[in-house]
Protein backbone atom coordinates (compact mmCIF):
# COMPACT_ATOMS: atom_id res chain seq x y z
CA UNK A 1 0.00 0.00 0.00
CA UNK A 2 1.33 3.25 -1.17
CA UNK A 3 1.62 6.47 0.23
CA UNK A 4 -1.17 7.89 -2.32
CA UNK A 5 -3.44 4.78 -2.10
CA UNK A 6 -5.36 6.42 1.08
CA UNK A 7 -6.74 8.89 -1.12
CA UNK A 8 -7.97 6.27 -4.53
CA UNK A 9 -9.55 4.26 -1.55
CA UNK A 10 -13.37 4.70 -0.74
CA UNK A 11 -14.99 4.88 2.34
CA UNK A 12 -16.93 2.74 3.93
CA UNK A 13 -20.27 4.36 3.22
CA UNK A 14 -19.39 5.37 -0.30
CA UNK A 15 -18.89 1.72 -0.95
CA UNK A 16 -22.07 0.96 0.67
CA UNK A 17 -23.76 3.58 -1.24
CA UNK A 18 -22.24 2.36 -4.56
CA UNK A 19 -23.66 -1.21 -3.63
CA UNK A 20 -27.66 0.16 -2.74
CA UNK A 21 -27.60 2.16 -6.04
CA UNK A 22 -26.44 -1.45 -7.98
CA UNK A 23 -29.18 -3.52 -5.91
CA UNK A 24 -32.29 -0.82 -6.65
CA UNK A 25 -31.22 -0.55 -10.16
CA UNK A 26 -31.64 -4.31 -10.83
CA UNK A 27 -35.17 -4.81 -8.84
CA UNK A 28 -36.74 -1.60 -9.91
CA UNK A 29 -39.33 -2.95 -12.66
CA UNK A 30 -40.23 -1.86 -16.21
CA UNK A 31 -42.02 1.46 -16.66
CA UNK A 32 -44.59 1.11 -18.94
CA UNK A 33 -46.48 3.75 -20.80
CA UNK A 34 -50.09 2.14 -20.40
CA UNK A 35 -49.10 2.03 -17.34
CA UNK A 36 -49.69 6.26 -17.16
CA UNK A 37 -51.58 7.00 -20.83
CA UNK A 38 -55.17 5.94 -20.64
CA UNK A 39 -55.87 5.59 -24.33
CA UNK A 40 -59.30 4.11 -24.19
CA UNK A 41 -62.14 5.71 -25.89
CA UNK A 42 -63.87 8.99 -23.91
CA UNK A 43 -67.05 7.97 -25.57
CA UNK A 44 -67.55 4.17 -25.03
CA UNK A 45 -70.09 3.01 -23.16
CA UNK A 46 -67.61 1.57 -20.62
CA UNK A 47 -67.48 4.59 -18.71
CA UNK A 48 -69.15 4.98 -15.01
CA UNK A 49 -71.87 7.57 -14.15
CA UNK A 50 -69.61 9.94 -12.86
CA UNK A 51 -69.64 11.41 -16.32
CA UNK A 52 -73.56 11.09 -16.65
CA UNK A 53 -76.17 12.04 -14.54
CA UNK A 54 -78.44 9.62 -12.52
CA UNK A 55 -81.47 11.34 -14.26
CA UNK A 56 -79.79 9.96 -17.20
CA UNK A 57 -81.11 6.45 -16.53
CA UNK A 58 -84.81 7.53 -16.49
CA UNK A 59 -84.54 8.35 -19.83
CA UNK A 60 -82.83 5.54 -21.12
CA UNK A 61 -85.74 3.27 -19.08
CA UNK A 62 -88.39 5.80 -20.66
CA UNK A 63 -86.79 5.04 -24.32
CA UNK A 64 -86.66 1.31 -24.08
CA UNK A 65 -88.72 -0.40 -26.65
CA UNK A 66 -91.19 -2.27 -24.94
CA UNK A 67 -92.86 -3.70 -27.70
CA UNK A 68 -90.54 -6.84 -28.69
CA UNK A 69 -91.10 -7.41 -24.91
CA UNK A 70 -95.22 -7.42 -25.54
CA UNK A 71 -95.25 -9.43 -28.74
CA UNK A 72 -93.12 -11.75 -26.51
CA UNK A 73 -95.55 -11.96 -23.65
CA UNK A 74 -98.61 -12.11 -25.98
CA UNK A 75 -97.13 -15.21 -27.76
CA UNK A 76 -96.50 -16.85 -23.98
CA UNK A 77 -99.62 -15.89 -21.94
CA UNK A 78 -102.32 -13.73 -24.50
CA UNK A 79 -104.56 -12.97 -21.84
CA UNK A 80 -105.56 -9.16 -21.20
CA UNK A 81 -105.00 -9.71 -17.64
CA UNK A 82 -101.39 -10.70 -17.76
CA UNK A 83 -101.01 -7.76 -20.15
CA UNK A 84 -102.18 -5.21 -17.83
CA UNK A 85 -100.76 -6.51 -14.71
CA UNK A 86 -97.27 -6.49 -17.04
CA UNK A 87 -98.00 -2.58 -17.79
CA UNK A 88 -98.12 -2.24 -13.96
CA UNK A 89 -94.83 -3.46 -13.45
CA UNK A 90 -92.98 -1.41 -16.11
CA UNK A 91 -95.00 1.75 -14.04
CA UNK A 92 -93.74 0.03 -10.98
CA UNK A 93 -90.16 -0.50 -12.29
CA UNK A 94 -90.41 3.22 -13.07
CA UNK A 95 -91.13 4.62 -10.01
CA UNK A 96 -88.35 2.75 -8.15
CA UNK A 97 -86.16 4.20 -10.52
CA UNK A 98 -87.58 7.56 -9.57
CA UNK A 99 -86.72 6.53 -6.01
CA UNK A 100 -83.63 5.56 -6.40
CA UNK A 101 -82.35 8.60 -8.30
CA UNK A 102 -83.80 10.92 -6.03
CA UNK A 103 -81.96 9.17 -2.93
CA UNK A 104 -78.87 9.70 -5.09
CA UNK A 105 -79.67 13.39 -5.69
CA UNK A 106 -80.20 14.08 -1.94
CA UNK A 107 -77.16 12.43 -1.28
CA UNK A 108 -75.23 14.77 -3.52
CA UNK A 109 -76.94 17.84 -2.52
CA UNK A 110 -76.43 17.09 1.60
CA UNK A 111 -72.77 16.22 0.05
CA UNK A 112 -72.65 19.13 -1.63
CA UNK A 113 -73.59 21.31 1.07
CA UNK A 114 -71.41 20.85 4.05
CA UNK A 115 -68.93 21.28 1.30
CA UNK A 116 -70.00 24.67 1.00
CA UNK A 117 -70.48 25.09 4.44
CA UNK A 118 -66.92 23.80 5.38
CA UNK A 119 -64.78 25.58 2.08
CA UNK A 120 -66.70 29.09 3.00
CA UNK A 121 -65.42 28.38 6.50
CA UNK A 122 -61.97 27.74 5.11
CA UNK A 123 -62.39 30.90 2.82
CA UNK A 124 -62.28 29.13 -0.47
CA UNK A 125 -64.51 31.52 -1.89
CA UNK A 126 -63.58 30.25 -5.94
CA UNK A 127 -64.62 26.73 -4.83
CA UNK A 128 -67.61 27.51 -3.12
CA UNK A 129 -69.34 29.21 -5.95
CA UNK A 130 -68.13 26.55 -7.90
CA UNK A 131 -70.31 23.97 -5.52
CA UNK A 132 -72.93 26.30 -5.29
CA UNK A 133 -72.92 26.32 -8.82
CA UNK A 134 -73.17 22.23 -8.63
CA UNK A 135 -76.43 22.68 -5.90
CA UNK A 136 -77.96 24.75 -8.33
CA UNK A 137 -77.73 22.24 -11.27
CA UNK A 138 -78.63 19.23 -8.63
CA UNK A 139 -82.19 21.11 -7.57
CA UNK A 140 -82.62 21.26 -11.10
CA UNK A 141 -82.52 17.65 -11.66
CA UNK A 142 -84.60 17.12 -8.49
CA UNK A 143 -87.29 19.58 -9.79
CA UNK A 144 -87.03 17.70 -13.21
CA UNK A 145 -87.79 14.27 -12.01
CA UNK A 146 -90.55 15.39 -9.53
CA UNK A 147 -92.19 16.88 -12.55
CA UNK A 148 -91.83 13.40 -14.69
CA UNK A 149 -93.14 11.98 -11.58
CA UNK A 150 -96.53 13.94 -11.37
CA UNK A 151 -96.60 13.59 -15.49
CA UNK A 152 -96.42 9.78 -15.23
CA UNK A 153 -99.50 10.38 -12.69
CA UNK A 154 -100.82 12.70 -15.39
CA UNK A 155 -100.66 10.10 -18.00
CA UNK A 156 -98.33 12.32 -20.24
CA UNK A 157 -97.31 11.00 -23.26
CA UNK A 158 -93.93 11.22 -23.13
CA UNK A 159 -94.17 9.04 -19.88
CA UNK A 160 -96.68 6.80 -20.91
CA UNK A 161 -95.19 5.72 -24.27
CA UNK A 162 -93.38 2.44 -22.91
CA UNK A 163 -96.61 1.39 -22.16
CA UNK A 164 -98.22 2.33 -25.64
CA UNK A 165 -95.50 0.01 -27.30
CA UNK A 166 -95.67 -2.75 -24.58
CA UNK A 167 -99.51 -2.60 -25.60
CA UNK A 168 -98.61 -2.34 -29.54
CA UNK A 169 -96.39 -5.46 -29.34
CA UNK A 170 -98.69 -7.17 -26.91
CA UNK A 171 -101.52 -6.75 -30.00
CA UNK A 172 -99.19 -7.74 -32.50
CA UNK A 173 -98.34 -10.74 -30.97
CA UNK A 174 -102.20 -11.59 -30.12
CA UNK A 175 -103.15 -11.17 -33.85
CA UNK A 176 -100.28 -13.46 -35.01
CA UNK A 177 -101.64 -16.21 -32.48
CA UNK A 178 -104.84 -15.41 -34.19
CA UNK A 179 -103.64 -15.93 -37.49
CA UNK A 180 -101.64 -18.97 -36.69
CA UNK A 181 -104.71 -20.07 -35.85
CA UNK A 182 -106.55 -19.30 -38.57
CA UNK A 183 -103.95 -20.57 -40.62
CA UNK A 184 -103.62 -24.26 -38.95
CA UNK A 185 -107.76 -24.70 -39.39
CA UNK A 186 -107.65 -24.01 -43.14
Amino acid sequence: MGLFDIFKRKSFSEQNLDNTVKVEQQTLPEIKAEDFIDNSDPNSKDNNLSITMPMDEIYKYLQIDFESRGYEDALCNPDISYRDMNKKLIISNLKVLFKQVKQIYIDSLNKTEFHIKSRSQAGLIDIVELLKNRKDMLDNHMKEIIKMEEDLEKGEDYMIGMLLSYERGFLRGFAALSLETLNIKK
